[in-house]
């Protein structure tokens, strides 16, 4: 689990994007390596992300290949 803070711009399942600070990032058991599970820092609370929905970390944008390409690097840093 990383204590690191960043800012994430997210997309929901209806389209809606949000963008929120998380921190204590780690990989969800419940829903598998395609989810992360972080504390929002706005709301204080505990919420799980798709990976795939993610649309920028820290302003920078990726895309869904970017994520298929650093796969095993993302699971090192979170």
């Amino acid at each position: 689990m990383s204590q690191q803070t960043i800012e994430i711009e997210y997309c929901t399942r209806s389209g809606h994007v949000f963008a929120c600070e998380i921190t204590a990032i780690g990989y969800s058991q419940y829903y598998g390596g395609g989810y992360i599970v972080a504390r929002r820092t706005d709301i204080g609370e505990d919420r799980t992300f798709k990976v795939s929905r993610i649309v920028s970390v820290n302003g920078h944008y990726f895309s869904r290949i970017f994520w298929q390409q650093i796969g095993d690097e993302f699971k090192r840093i979170y």
